[in-house]
């Protein structure tokens, strides 16, 4: 069940709200119990660093055109 929260939360929040869908409490509680990352899962997402986030890069983008278009 926790891996399927890990796969599906997006945001700090969604997996909070997960976590206490499962009665936990917090967070840690959750990610104490369940939340081993397995060796070849953990070299995955430390190669994902590397790599540009198209999402992040949008987001960036539409904020500096928008502070722009508020400065002039």
């Amino acid at each position: 069940m926790i891996r399927l929260g890990e796969g599906l939360c997006q945001t700090p929040e969604q997996f909070k709200a997960w976590s206490q869908n499962l009665g936990h409490e917090g967070v840690l509680t959750t990610l104490y119990s369940y939340g081993d990352v397995a060796d070849y899962r953990q070299a995955e997402l430390f190669r994902k660093f590397r790599e540009p986030s198209t999402e992040i890069t949008k987001d960036l983008s539409a904020l500096i055109e928008a502070k722009i278009k508020q400065m002039m």
